[in-house]
């Protein structure tokens, strides 16, 4: 885990070591390394599944704009694959708002 991603784990806690399965914490933030060589983080607002491929939605950190990726299996690694049909973006993105509209709602609803 990288210093950064240690500052970003939410568990309340100083880190001086390493987040494994005995840690608590549950980061949201990934970083990708860009086409151009940079890196970026961004948060994860939720992962879900349809006919049978999972989708991730995530938004740059300070961004209120979000973006799709599916997750494709490449020699036994989970990779980020952008989504070219525009049909199964549409379709997908559809579900991702359906699902964040829901967790509004229920916000909302805790609320009142």
């Amino acid at each position: 885990m990288t210093d950064k991603e240690k500052q970003n784990c939410n568990c309340g806690e100083h880190h001086d070591h390493d987040c494994g399965d005995d840690c608590d914490c549950e980061s949201n933030t990934i970083t990708l390394e860009m086409e151009d060589g940079s890196t970026k983080d961004f948060t994860i607002l939720n992962i879900l599944e349809h006919e049978g491929q999972q989708y991730v939605a995530l938004a740059e950190e300070g961004s209120v704009e979000y973006d799709i990726l599916r997750f494709v299996e490449v020699e036994d690694n989970l990779e980020l694959s952008i989504i070219e049909d525009d049909n199964e973006y549409n379709t997908v993105a559809d579900k991702f708002d359906e699902l964040f509209n829901s967790e509004l709602e229920d916000l909302e609803l805790l609320d009142k």
